[in-house]
């Protein structure tokens, strides 16, 4: 992905993204456990604090081999395209063994009921760095809205407005990647979506009704986070 320098101001980036703590160390954005090897270049990274950095790592490992156990409708490990997750679900049994006990089958269907805590905590924790890195707002209450569903579950209208956020109700801050990547034409403000690793995972990042992000993670599940002004 292209690369920008934060031309912001510094001092919101002497904070773990994620708290507000002290920045001990850095995390990437999004988790490399969403992406395959090997990684993008300028991979987002944003400061953090080390419990941050460590205890989401369960819950973005789960996250990630959920997605892909639902996509196939398996927890089986050699049925999984990624190979990261066949990794994982075969070096750790018991948690294959969580999701397995998650899929139920109903008629012609395989249903998953994921833990959805955990799921709602990767994503709000994906959606904080990606507000700190793109637009230099850090969010380290929890947001107003959290909207988590896989495309098959949209309407066609609501695919679409997802998929095309309105970017004229707010501007970034001056000086932030968003800024920098913005396109004017005709007078209108154009923002596009920032891919980071083909067919795996890209994200939106505006301040269309309060700071909002999109995420959209396999081309499978959509993931809205929002933070009301």
């Amino acid at each position: 992905m292209q690369q920008f320098p934060p031309l912001g101001d510094n001092r919101q980036l002497n904070y773990c993204a994620f708290c507000g703590g002290q920045p001990e160390t850095r995390d990437h954005c999004p988790s490399r456990v969403l992406l395959d090897e090997p990684y993008p270049e300028n991979l987002p990274v944003v400061p953090a604090c080390l419990e941050c950095n460590s205890k989401f790592s369960q819950d973005e490992e789960y996250f990630a081999c959920l997605i892909a156990c639902v996509k196939i409708g398996s927890t089986e490990p050699a049925k999984i395209h990624r190979e990261k997750v066949r990794r994982i679900l075969s070096e750790k049994p018991m948690l294959r063994t969580r999701l397995e006990k998650a899929r139920k089958v109903s008629g012609s269907r395989i249903i998953f009921t994921p833990e959805e805590q955990r799921v709602r905590a990767v994503v709000v924790k994906l959606a904080q760095g990606h507000s700190l890195y793109e637009l230099h707002e850090p969010c380290i209450q929890m947001p107003d809205e959290v909207d988590i569903r896989p495309f098959e579950l949209m309407s066609a209208s609501e695919h679409d407005d997802f998929e095309n956020p309105d970017p004229s109700s707010g501007w970034p801050e001056v000086g932030s990647r968003a800024m920098q990547r913005m396109v004017i034409f005709d007078s209108q403000i154009e923002t596009s979506w920032i891919e980071v690793q083909a067919g795996l995972y890209r994200f939106n990042a505006s301040v269309e009704n309060g700071i909002t992000i999109r995420i959209v993670i396999d081309e499978y599940l959509a993931c809205l986070v929002r933070w009301m002004p």
